[in-house]
């Protein structure tokens, strides 16, 4: 694989997993160094080490909670020192409502503000930290990586659908502020990709497989995406070969925002 990262200094965030994960091995094989971020998923991040190491690239691991701004500058600050450069930031940490169903009459104050703190706050705080360093060096690539939910609303998903739509707008408000600095800022959209959260949600259903064949022809392309496509599309902005591209929201969901939503048979 060509090694179009080479040198370069990358941090992944939420990277102990499904596309974070992908993300990170990605930018690894072609030659970055790479900065693995979790939080509570220390097991998880290991392993995306492990198959990092394991394919000849190098990376750290990076535990932060990308809430809390002293955190995120402890980090981005770490990589820097390790890495001695620091080149592009996926911002691809997210949750949902953790203990009350995510509609605005239902959610608890507690839920909404985590989903914003991790979702929005540290989309913003992670951005803001390396951001001085992108400035300093007048180029740097910043990756947000958002949801169709971000495009369209869906129910019971008030806080997430809110937060991912902010990612949205400040990648575009990101993209206009800093171009003058060569500073790239884009957004992917993910439809139903096969990660372990998906997996773990399909389990739950009735019938699981009955369930993920659903969800496969709501996209036109009628299947699940997997990790690997959102990580290459993710490599691809932030290469030299995306370099008349920022400010964009690109939907990567097999078709699914091109109709809508589709009648299911």
């Amino acid at each position: 694989m060509e090694k179009r990262f080479a040198g370069k200094g990358v941090l992944v965030t939420g990277a102990g997993s499904g596309i974070g994960r992908a993300i990170a091995v990605r930018f690894a094989r072609e030659g970055a160094r790479v900065g693995v971020n979790y939080h509570r998923n220390s097991g998880g991040a290991k392993k995306t080490l492990e198959m990092i190491v394991s394919g000849g690239g190098e990376g750290m691991l990076l535990p932060a909670d990308i809430s809390q701004s002293d955190a995120v500058e402890g980090m981005v600050e770490a990589l820097a020192a390790r890495f001695s450069s620091l080149d592009v930031l996926v911002n691809n940490s997210g949750i949902g409502s953790a203990t009350s169903p995510d509609r605005v009459h239902e959610i608890s104050e507690e839920d909404w503000d985590r989903v914003m703190a991790v979702n929005l706050k540290g989309c913003m705080l992670t951005s803001k930290a390396v951001l001085k360093y992108f400035m300093k060096q007048r180029s740097g690539s910043i990756i947000n990586i958002s949801s169709i939910r971000g495009l369209l609303g869906n129910p019971v998903l008030a806080s997430y659908c809110a937060s991912k739509g902010g990612e949205v707008t400040l990648t575009k408000e990101m993209a206009l502020d800093y171009a003058s600095f060569g500073i790239r800022v884009n957004c992917i959209c993910p439809g139903f990709i096969d990660t372990e959260m998906f997996q773990v949600y399909l389990s739950k259903q009735e019938d699981p497989q009955a369930a993920r064949d659903t969800f496969s022809k709501m996209a036109l392309l009628v299947r699940i995406g997997r990790p690997e496509e959102i990580a290459s599309v993710c490599a691809f902005l932030a290469s030299d070969a995306a370099s008349f591209i920022t400010g964009v929201a690109l939907a990567v969901d097999g078709g699914y925002t091109a109709n809508g939503v589709r009648e299911i048979k």
